[in-house]
């Protein structure tokens, strides 16, 4: 809906201001609509009636052509509601503004969208999103020269696509052209093969150079929050860089040694060693990100964030209607039906319903929560994926060796600092106090503290210093302790 010029003249208010018998009343005059919003002049935002009859024939004139001036393609329709103000006849005008499924912009080539309660003006990345989304324009379908064909692309996935499509639709005589003109990948002009945008992203040897989005980016942090300027220190940070089904394959590789396996005590007194989270929920996840993203934002790549508790992983876009994070097991859309396509042919993807219900369901067998979706707009638009490690009762998660040593009850009652401490002795024999305070992240002291209630439980002896401030005063595992007695 475009903004009006201010003029003292005429007041302009918000339907929504207006009571709910009153709305409903003027709403009921446009019965037939689907969607939409009414704009309402001569009503206060209190919802006192005014009234427009001090306007003059100019004012009126000028407020019902306002959208030719300011946004044309808004096409609002006007209309004169009877009304008494004090008593004496009066007016209301009422604009009812139709919601229209494309994109509108201002006479300035601005766009606005709603947010909760507030007005985003829209990016020129997010105006291009938004025609995607509604299949105005599609970016995968858009032929893009910078690559010629076939020396820009990726022969061994190309004779890999073109082989299972060939033996799947019974069409062995085909060229590998003809299919990838065939599933809309690649044009011919006057003899020319022109890739398209989606055939970049499916089988580009260096996709990257045209797209700085093209990647992922994978980091591990220690805590729950990733922190900013100084406090910002993942334990790893990295890319994967290439064409989708190589990102795929990279990204099973470094998420599945990203992933720790965690060993924990189960409800019946037994040690049970999983990962921190099922395959199929994070592989599922990725695939998702990569192929229904929105690569209308050149500038953002695809996240996968380890965290102590969750696993987030983020894609550029928002939702793809009428999908949202309510019914995303029920409904399905694409935003890149052609890649996706592509992308089957190899494997990867099934129906995208299957693949979020096969990511509840290997959480479910977990005993993990089930997935989060949500849709982002702090830093443009962005979908989320939150996969939850049960923290809270897997954060004992250590090798079950320190535990026996130790005792399972002892073992139980240690605070987490604690455990920190009696695991990095157990594999290093012995630990010093500035280890243990770089460790845990406690004052020299506090650890000094810490170290020697370890050995008042039989867990450490303290070898002391043969002079004073020797560095090699350390506190050595209690080997006497004998598993656990």
């Amino acid at each position: 809906m475009a903004e009006f010029a201010e003029d003292d003249r005429i007041e302009r208010k918000s339907a929504r201001k207006v009571n709910r018998e009153q709305y409903a009343e003027y709403l009921s005059m446009w019965s037939n609509t689907v969607e939409g919003g009414v704009v309402l002049y001569g009503v206060e935002n209190d919802g006192k009636i005014t009234g427009c009859s001090g306007l003059s024939t100019t004012d009126l004139n000028r407020l019902k052509s306002c959208h030719t001036q300011l946004c044309r393609e808004a096409c609002p329709e006007f209309r004169t509601i009877a009304t008494k103000v004090d008593g004496k006849p009066d007016f209301v005008v009422a604009a009812y503004v139709p919601y229209r499924g494309i994109l509108v912009e201002t006479h300035k080539q601005e766009a606005f969208i709603r947010l909760g309660d507030t007005k985003h003006k829209m990016s020129a990345e997010e105006r291009d999103d938004f025609r995607s989304t509604r299949q105005e324009r599609s970016w995968e379908q858009r032929p893009n020269r910078h690559f010629k064909f076939p020396q820009d692309f990726d022969s061994d996935i190309l004779l890999e696509f073109c082989t299972n499509f060939r033996e799947r639709e019974n069409k062995s005589e085909w060229t590998a052209a003809e299919i990838l003109i065939d599933r809309h990948l690649m044009l011919e002009e006057s003899g020319e093969f022109i890739p398209l945008n989606c055939l970049v992203l499916f089988a580009a040897k260096d996709p990257l150079s045209f797209h700085a989005g093209a990647r992922v980016r994978v980091q591990r942090f220690s805590g729950t929050e990733e922190g900013a300027g100084d406090t910002f220190r993942p334990l790893r940070d990295f890319y994967l860089e290439g064409n989708i089904p190589r990102l795929i394959r990279e990204a099973d590789t470094a998420l599945a040694n990203m992933n720790y396996n965690v060993t924990w005590l189960s409800n019946d007194g037994k040690f049970v060693t999983t990962p921190e989270y099922p395959k199929w929920a994070w592989f599922e996840a990725i695939v998702n990100a990569l192929v229904h993203r929105s690569y209308s934002f050149s500038g953002s790549e695809t996240f996968v964030k380890f965290f102590s508790d969750r696993l987030e992983i983020e894609s550029p876009g928002g939702f793809v209607p009428p999908v949202t994070a309510s019914n995303i097991y029920n409904q399905r859309a694409a935003r890149n039906p052609h890649l996706m396509e592509a992308l089957r042919y190899l494997g990867f993807v099934q129906m995208s319903r299957e693949g979020t219900r096969r990511m509840r369901q290997s959480m479910e067998e977990y005993n993990l929560p089930a997935p989060s979706f949500s849709q982002e707009a702090i830093n443009g638009v962005s979908v989320r994926v939150t996969l939850r490690n049960d923290h809270h009762s897997r954060k004992r998660a250590l090798d079950k060796d320190v535990a026996t040593f130790c005792g399972v009850e002892t073992w139980k009652q240690l605070q987490d600092y604690e455990i920190q401490i009696m695991g990095y002795a157990f594999n290093n024999r012995s630990i010093q106090v500035a280890e243990a305070s770089r460790l845990t992240g406690r004052t020299w002291n506090t650890s000094k503290r810490d170290l020697d209630r370890l050995v008042r439980k039989s867990l450490l002896k303290f070898i002391p210093p043969k002079f004073q401030r020797d560095p090699k005063a350390r506190y050595e595992l209690n080997e006497e302790r004998g598993n656990g007695q």
